[in-house]
Formats: structure tokens, sequence, C-alpha cells
């Protein structure tokens, strides 16, 4: 096997559906019931949606603390694998076995608690499935894909509830659907999903294969002590987590994804409350409730696809927050005719949504070498914790009204958590313009592709010490004059002379731990 060049494999594809299909079933579970409160009232009396809504997002919260250590140790295919199980479990304990319907509480929640478990198994992993598979224009794309099928599992929950559930029987049957595809997908996971191609798709890919297969080896060697092996691997994240939040650029990204999966979780909570002053029917708010999860995706693909090829990753976050807030003021106007109203909202799925995977990916780039999964796994912790505190705060004053002198002396109406949703968007892209971060994996890949490889990433290939000496020296190349403008420094230019020889040795290192191993 040779590690010459970075290769693309078909298969990369078939790993990213899977792990999508995963993502979109598991927030399905999530919101099966937030469109259909009355069906579920009747089989769950005092018992709201928002409540599950609740549960599942201070799970997810909880797990995505774990998942990191469970990829550390195991790898992404084991995990994953994993994740689909707690899944499959969880849906049998919601639903009951067919023909039997099962109206116990406690057993809703504790199943509600398995999939929120399960849950940041493959909601965490996107940004790792991308650069383990995927090539350098190809990341963006995929990590859009993946994060954002858990917004189809949401738009699946609109149509599926509005047009199956009218009673509490139905909620029966609408549940034991969601657990035979669970089922299926468990077999397809089981099956098919990879924990990595044969060979990386990019040069970076190679120095991350580098350290994973020796990092893999240690794990192999010191195993022995399972329980010290563990509580080191805690104290490495945790000092890993702390270093991410201090990293120039991180927390502009975490405040960014926080905020939009915070308004995307609210509305797809409360559609139906949001809605109800129109009159509408239960079908034509599940079109609506799905339409909007289909824009979330449609905007996160367009606008991925567009960054992937531009890297203007501040430009195009900043467009969508002004864009958001101008969408979403629109929507906080009540004397809007419905169909406007309706189109505000659509317009508001399709930018807010791709705030998530770009920010995802500068986060990533900001943070180069650091793993892709923890820098996930954080985002969607502070994200859902995020969300997990704005659903009930919105449950809770959705009904509250202020009052504003309009024209003329005239007072409307305005409610609480329109003002909210606004807010919140303001000051998050607000603190995002200050973003000047340099794009470290952006400048990596750009010195690899020209036979360049920076001196501080060659070392940190080559033992975990030399990266501590790196880190104390000069700093690497940066991107100086704007977050989205690439400006290799005059050290860049120097290393030139021996970028073959540092790349050759990457190649032969890869090789040689691979053989090992």
């Amino acid at each position: 096997m040779t590690t010459d060049e970075p290769r693309l494999y078909f298969a990369r594809w078939t790993m990213l559906t899977i792990l999508s299909l995963l993502a979109c079933v598991s927030d399905w579970v999530c919101f099966s019931v937030a469109p259909i409160p009355k069906a579920f009232g009747e089989a769950f009396p005092g018992m709201h949606p928002s409540f599950l809504v609740s549960i599942f997002l201070s799970t997810n919260v909880l797990f995505c603390f774990i998942e990191p250590l469970m990829v550390l140790r195991y790898g992404l295919r084991k995990v994953v694998v994993g994740g689909a199980w707690l899944m499959f479990i969880g849906c049998i304990l919601r639903s009951g076995i067919p023909g039997m319907m099962s109206s116990n509480r406690v057993l809703l929640v504790l199943g509600t608690i398995f999939v929120g478990a399960g849950q940041p198994f493959f909601q965490c992993t996107p940004a790792m499935l991308a650069a383990k598979w995927f090539g350098q224009n190809e990341r963006t794309l995929a990590t859009t894909i993946a994060i954002n099928a858990n917004q189809i599992g949401i738009a699946v929950s609109y149509m599926a509830g509005a047009y199956l559930v009218h009673s509490a029987v139905a909620l029966h049957t609408y549940l034991c659907l969601i657990t035979a595809v669970s089922c299926i997908l468990l077999v397809v996971t089981v099956a098919f999903f990879k924990e990595s191609p044969p060979t990386p798709p990019s040069y970076s890919g190679m120095l991350e294969a580098a350290k994973e297969v020796e990092a893999q080896a240690q794990i192999q060697i010191s195993s022995g002590d399972k329980a010290k092996d563990g509580w080191v691997e805690m104290q490495t994240l945790i000092k890993l987590m702390r270093r991410l939040l201090l990293e120039n650029g991180f927390c502009h990204a975490l405040v960014a994804f926080a905020v939009s999966i915070g308004i995307t979780n609210v509305v797809s909570t409360f559609l139906d409350h949001l809605l109800e002053h129109l009159g509408f029917h239960q079908h034509t708010i599940g079109i609506t409730g799905a339409l909007f999860q289909v824009m979330i995706m449609a905007g996160s693909v367009v606008l991925g696809s567009i960054v992937d090829r531009t890297k203007l990753y501040y430009k195009a976050t900043l467009f969508c927050f002004g864009m958001s807030f101008i969408w979403l003021l629109a929507t906080s106007e009540k004397r809007l005719h419905a169909s406007l109203f309706v189109i505000s909202i659509l317009f508001l799925g399709f930018f807010v949504g791709p705030i998530q995977p770009i920010t995802a990916e500068i986060a990533v780039e900001v943070t180069y070498p650091a793993d892709e999964n923890a820098i996930v796994a954080v985002q969607q912790v502070f994200g859902n914790l995020f969300s997990a505190f704005l659903v009930p705060i919105c449950n809770t004053v959705r009904s509250v009204h202020l009052y504003e002198l309009g024209a003329r002396g005239l007072t409307r109406k305005v409610r609480m958590d329109y003002l909210l949703l606004l807010v919140l968007c303001g000051l998050g892209g607000g603190y995002f313009s200050t973003f000047r971060a340099p794009l470290k994996r952006l400048l990596a890949e750009t010195d690899s592709k020209h036979g360049r490889l920076p001196m501080k990433l060659d070392l940190a290939v080559v033992s975990p010490t030399a990266e501590r000496a790196s880190a104390t020296s000069s700093s690497t190349s940066a991107l100086t004059s704007s977050p989205d403008s690439l400006h290799p420094t005059e050290e860049s230019n120097q290393r030139h002379s021996r970028g073959d020889k540092a790349m050759g040795a990457a190649r032969t290192f890869v090789t040689r731990m691979r053989e090992r191993t």
C-alpha cells in the first residue's frame, strides 16, 4: 500500500449517507410529537411535547461530554454503531411492542433519554468523518450534509406526524413505525459503516492519520490499567476543551453555532403556536414545518458549496446573521398576510441554518490541527445546552406580550418569544463580527499543496514532545489582512527549500506506522 498521493474513494458517500440517516432519525425521534400536541395530550394527559424535547437535549449535552472519550478509545465505527444500538433500544421503549400500546410515562421518558444519549455519536462526528474521508474542497459540503440531516429528520416528524397521527391510537402506530426504521438503519450501520478509507484523502489527512495511528498504538501499549488510562484520557479531554475555548476565534464560532441551533430548535418546537393565529389546519402546519427544515438544508448546501470554493467563512456567516435578523423581524409582525408570514418563516430557515455547518468548519480551521471530533462535540454541548434552557423559557413566555407605541399613537402587541429570538440573533451576529482569527488549516493545505510542510505540523506528527516544544516557539504562518484572506508570511516561504524532504518524511512515517499496526 502506498501513501504517496491523497486519494478519494466513492465509499465516502456511503459513509456520509449512513451517518446522515442516523442523525436524521435521531431528530425525528426528538421532535416526533412536537407537531401533534393534541393527540399527544390525549395519550399522555398533562404532558407537553416540549418537555420531551428538553429531556432529549439535556441528555444530549451530557453524552456530548462522553463522546470524545469514546471516540478516542474505540474509534469512529464503534461509537457510531453503539449510538445506533442506543437509538434502537430507546425507540422500542417509547413505542412498546406492536399491537400493545404503551402508556407508561416512565418508559416514554426513558426511551427518549436513550435516543438522546445515542445522538451525539452521529451529531458530533461529521467533521471527523469529513476529515477522514473527504478532500479539501469537499469537507464543508460533507459536514453541511451530515449536520443538516437533523433538519430532514425534523421535517419528516412534521410531515409524518401531521398526516399519520390524529388520535392516541394512531400515535402508537406512528412510534412503532419509527422503531422499525431505526431497526433497519441499525442493520445497515453494522454491515457497512467503516472507520476510514485505505489511504487518506488529503495532505492534512495524511498527517492526521499518522497521529491517529500513533495514538492508537500508545493506547494498545498502555492498555494494562484501563482505569488509569480512562482518567488520563479524561484529563487530556478537559485540557483540550480548555485550550479550544482559549483559542483565538473559537468562541466566536461557538457563540454563532449556539445561537443558530437555538433559533432553529425553538421554531421547530413551537411552530404550531407560531402559526396558530392564522387558523391553519394541522396538515398545513405540518407542510410548513417540513418546508422550514428543507429550507435549512437547502440554504446550508448552497452556501456551504459556495464557502467550499471561496473560503469566505467570515463574510458568509455575517451575511446569514443579517438576513436571519431581517426575516425574523418580518415573522414578528402579526399583521402579515398568511402567505407572507409563511414565506418569512421559510427564508428564516434558509439563512439561519447554514450558520451551523459554516461555523463548525470555522472552529476546525482556527484550531487546526486539533481533533475535529472534540471540536464539534464542544459546539454541540454548548449548542444543545443553550437550547435545553431556551426551549422551556420560550414555552413559559410564548403567551406573554409587550406593548409598543406605534405610528399615530397606536399600540401593538409584540410576543416575548419573538423578541427574545431577535435579541439573540442580533447579539450573536454582533459578537461574531469581531472575529479576526487566522484560518490555520487552510494555510496548512496551501503549504502542503505546494510541497511546503509547515514545521509546526511536521513536529506534531513526529512526537508529542516536539509538539509541546514547538508550541513555545514562534507561531506558524497566519491569515493576516482579513478573516477570509490567505497571506503566508515570509517564514512559510523560507521553508520551501526543505518542503520536499519534510513531505517525504511525513509520507514515510504514515506508511511505517500503518505497517507496524
